[in-house]
């Protein structure tokens, strides 16, 4: 890689902290997203991996614990591959369904994982707030390691946690099956000393799951994600076994995936499962069916709550909601409103909540307030769940809705550059930035007092003898010359995206 972190502007050194590029390490792992510029695995990470290898030799009884959403679906799915693949052995799995057991760790589950004589329980995507559950399953002789994402609380369980958010085996933002990832590649690593390079030639289907963890679980596009969805992509092509293909197979890989996240998780299990290209597109146009039902289903609770969000409302009590498509009709709350909010309702006899922001608003430091009158709570800043203690809706709204209108709309560039230097070697740069997502949109700068000009059909910006031609322009030309500008530097696309009135 020929660009180097030292020489670059103050201006490019803002922009790129945004990514969490700070130093040459951070660029080339940016810019090169490559299986060889993977975290190394840390003392936790290795003494989890050590702990199932020890209960694998004794031919210990393992469960691994998942949760139904996508994420934890192929979180779990990782994880049984690894054992099955590596190993040679056949481990149980249990997916709660969240309007019986919640999130989590449950008693119940516990319950009859004891009664299967279970000796080690391996979470994935879940269990940093099963608190009281890890205290429980130890009462009755089990040992848990708990694989997790989420955010976490004052207090923990007492495990062997591993979490990117508490440990320094992996990027602090990795989804459930990034995490799931990064037990795997340890586990070969230390077991078979074999390179993440050369595992993933035998088992790619383990990259390939982490990949569509990733995207669906909407995780930043930065530092190791951008390798596991690099390398990831790669091994789905690579894969010869249906479910990989058939994604694969798809133009868009986005809309391909997501309608994984639409059945149940039996179905989405079975897709994983399918053996055979007929099964699995059998399998894949169902959850298409579904996907497509859920979108109408969503769009339809949506408007049924439209006139409370145009109000002003924040906090939308609903009841009758189907409990599998809170989230996306939270969620284009959200996008709707441009602005936090947090969607409650009936599920049975309980009360549950989905909680959806912008970027740079903590939404759980917002249920930390109301902490007293919620059950349970967790998730990310930016997206959230929690269970209401009953009769507390009302109460629940007055505590939150004046903490969630305290989020503003930021006026959003990534840092000030002067016009020259938009030139080839930002453009160069902001190419190296592809794939762009969420975490990782592409670049807006503001230009400040440049003069617009338009040629026959061209459209060009100056500053002083510097002078350059836009792609595109998004706004309305504006009425004076003298502007400040908002550019978008997307890959080789020069465009002006919005401006301002430039001060005197």
């Amino acid at each position: 890689m020929n660009i180097k972190y030292k020489n670059l502007s103050t201006g490019i050194k803002k922009f790129l902290k945004k990514r969490e590029v700070t130093s040459q390490k951070t660029l080339e792992r940016f810019l090169v997203p490559a299986f060889e510029n993977l975290r190394p695995s840390d003392k936790t990470l290795r003494e989890a991996v050590e702990k199932t290898w020890y209960f694998i030799k004794k031919r210990k009884k393992i469960l691994i614990w998942g949760d139904e959403d996508v994420d934890g679906i192929t979180s779990t799915y990782i994880m049984k591959l690894l054992c099955r693949e590596a190993f040679g052995i056949d481990v149980r799995h249990h997916i709660p369904k969240r309007a019986k057991e919640g999130y989590g760790l449950s008693r119940q589950g516990i319950d009859k994982a004891y009664k299967n004589g279970i000796d080690l329980i391996i979470t994935v995507d879940t269990g940093t707030s099963s608190i009281s559950e890890v205290e429980y399953l130890k009462k009755k002789g089990m040992d848990v390691i708990i694989t997790d994402h989420h955010e976490l609380k004052e207090k923990l369980p007492e495990a062997l946690l591993i979490n990117p958010k508490l440990n320094a085996f992996g990027y602090k933002y990795l989804s459930g099956a990034g995490v799931a990832f990064k037990f795997a590649d340890c586990a070969m690593r230390e077991l078979q000393e074999k390179t993440t390079g050369e595992w993933s030639e035998d088992i790619p289907e383990i990259p390939a799951l982490a990949l569509i963890g990733t995207i669906i679980d909407r995780v930043p596009l930065l530092d190791e994600n951008r390798i596991i969805f690099s390398e990831g992509l790669k091994c789905l092509k690579k894969s010869e076994k249906p479910p990989f293909s058939i994604i694969s197979a798809r133009k868009n890989l986005l809309k391909g995936i997501i309608p994984l996240a639409s059945g149940k998780e039996k179905l989405t299990w079975e897709f994983f499962s399918a053996r055979t290209v007929e099964e699995a597109e059998g399998i894949y146009q169902s959850l298409k069916s579904k996907h497509s039902l859920w979108n109408k289903k969503s769009r339809a609770e949506f408007s049924a709550i439209k006139n409370e969000l145009n109000e002003g409302k924040r906090v939308v009590f609903k009841k009758n909601l189907d409990y599998k498509i809170a989230g996306g009709v939270t969620n284009r709350a959200k996008d709707y409103c441009k602005k936090p909010v947090f969607l409650i309702y009936p599920v049975g006899t309980k009360i549950r909540g989905e909680g959806r922001s912008p970027e740079g608003f903590d939404l759980l430091s917002v249920l930390g307030e109301a902490k007293e009158l919620l059950i349970d709570y967790g998730g990310h800043k930016c997206a959230c769940g929690f269970e209401l203690k009953k009769d507390k809706i009302d109460e629940f709204k007055d505590k939150t809705e004046p903490l969630l209108k305290k989020y503003k709309t930021l006026r959003k560039y990534d840092s000030r550059l002067k016009l020259i230097e938009v030139n080839e070697d930002l453009k160069n740069l902001t190419e190296k930035m592809e794939p762009f997502g969420n975490g990782n949109p592409p670049p807006v700068f503001l230009i400040e007092n440049v003069i617009y000009e338009k040629e026959d059909k061209d459209f060009f910006l100056s500053q002083g003898k510097i002078k350059i031609k836009l792609n595109d322009v998004r706004e309305m030309p504006p009425p004076s010359k003298k502007v400040d500008a908002f550019l978008e530097i997307n890959g080789r696309k020069t465009i002006l995206k919005r401006w301002e009135w430039a001060e005197n």
